[in-house]
């Protein structure tokens, strides 16, 4: 098979070693950013460009993991008279103040409102104030990653919250030509995602993230995800809001990654869905290999060409670890992580970055350096496990580079 990836070779090592392993053919396209107002030339905008960096004659497949992409990646699979999803339908996804605006969402959502992002703190603190409860959460309406989402819990700590969510805004806006901000009421309650396909319309959640520690602010890095097959009966509330939610946007023949918090009423709010794999495609396909034995790379390809209807071969939990950067600096002692790691008979780790190589810390970092995924029998041993990997697991950087 010969596939078309969109994004960076550097960030789909995980896709690249799957390719090797079966005897694809990977060629790498970074598509050109869209103009919101030139919307009639997107088509040819992207496949001029596509031709121009790689021969498209001979493609069986495209694809990407990339959010940023997604509209690029159904243009190019357009021209190539492959299987594509909505253009509208991705366009709300891609932004959350469409997103939660969408009268098949806007119900099941917590209160928000939008924020210029040309203020200045007063100016937002007034606002929101004035349509908000605190505690309040502050994020780009374009972002990943968990990059500038920031918690501030009294009025006090807007000002720093708001500045710090601003700034990441400002760089999504640089490189994607929009990104507003958001300001949304905190919900009290654990956090859960889930990954699922949705095939010739119908929803197929296939597991479910358990976000460890508990994400309660002010900073939203996700540390590790507990992650076991889904379950319909204890999971019903997730299909149930799934079902209302899904449908009405359009989503059909596409992998899904949907996140929910709880709020303190226990009532199930979406946080957002996102019409890809997780993590890169890593998460999703290393989770779901170890929990149910099922190949997320192998069901990307089939979607929209076939109905997919998979079914677990097998149930075990898999934790995610991403070892977090308590501050920005130059890596050093990278390989001391990764030890850590194979010595707690980790699957897979994958290094994303190398001694010397500058990284930022939370709210600010868009990357990971460091994640691994580990295979365990019970919640119990994977939670162990976790307790471990954050003592001896951890980042190291320094204020100047090592010569």
């Amino acid at each position: 098979m010969n596939v078309l990836l969109l994004g960076r070779e550097e960030d789909c090592r995980d896709y690249l070693d799957y390719a090797g392993r079966r005897g694809f053919t990977v060629r790498f396209f970074e598509p050109p950013r869209l103009d919101a107002d030139d919307r009639g030339n997107w088509r040819s905008t992207v496949v001029d460009a596509a031709r121009a960096a790689v021969d498209l004659t001979d493609i069986d497949d495209v694809i990407s993991f990339h959010d940023s992409y997604q509209i690029q990646l159904e243009l190019v699979r357009g021209e190539l008279g492959l299987p594509t999803r909505d253009i509208d339908t991705l366009l709300c996804l891609a932004d959350k103040t469409r997103f939660k605006a969408h009268p098949a969402v806007r119900d099941h959502i917590t209160r928000h409102i939008e924020l210029d992002p040309s203020s200045k703190a007063p100016e937002a603190l007034a606002a929101v104030s004035a349509a908000l409860s605190f505690p309040v959460v502050v994020k780009p309406s374009n972002g990943f990653y968990s990059a500038g989402v920031v918690k501030a819990a009294t009025p006090e700590e807007f000002p720093k919250a708001y500045v710090q969510s601003k700034r990441v805004c400002t760089v999504l806006r640089e490189g994607n030509g929009q990104s507003r901000m958001l300001a949304e009421e905190y919900l009290d309650g654990n956090e859960y995602a889930i990954d699922g396909v949705v095939s010739d319309g119908r929803i197929v959640p296939l597991q479910i993230h358990r976000k460890l520690p508990p994400l309660v602010g002010p900073l939203f890095h996700e540390v590790a995800y507990l992650t076991e097959p889904f379950d319909p009966g204890p999971g019903r509330d997730f299909t149930a809001l799934l079902e209302r939610v899904v449908p009405g946007l359009g989503l059909d023949n596409s992998p899904f990654h949907a996140e929910f918090r709880f709020d303190g009423r226990g009532r199930l709010r979406i946080l957002e869905l996102a019409p890809r794999l997780c993590g890169g495609g890593t998460t999703t396909y290393q989770q779901l290999r170890i929990c149910t034995g099922l190949d997320a790379y192998d069901l990307l390809h089939r979607l929209g060409r076939e109905t997919v209807d998979p079914k677990p071969l097998h149930h075990r939990v898999a934790l995610e670890y991403d070892a977090p950067i308590e501050r920005s600096g130059f890596l050093k002692n990278t390989d001391r992580a990764v030890e850590v790691c194979r010595k707690n008979d980790v699957t897979t780790v994958h290094l994303h970055r190398q001694d010397g190589q500058f990284v930022l810390a939370p709210p600010l970092n868009f990357e990971t350096v460091l994640t691994a995924y580990f295979a365990r029998d019970t919640r119990e041993e994977a939670e162990a496990l976790l307790d471990v990997l954050m003592t001896d697991c951890t980042i190291e950087t320094e204020t100047e580079k090592s010569s």
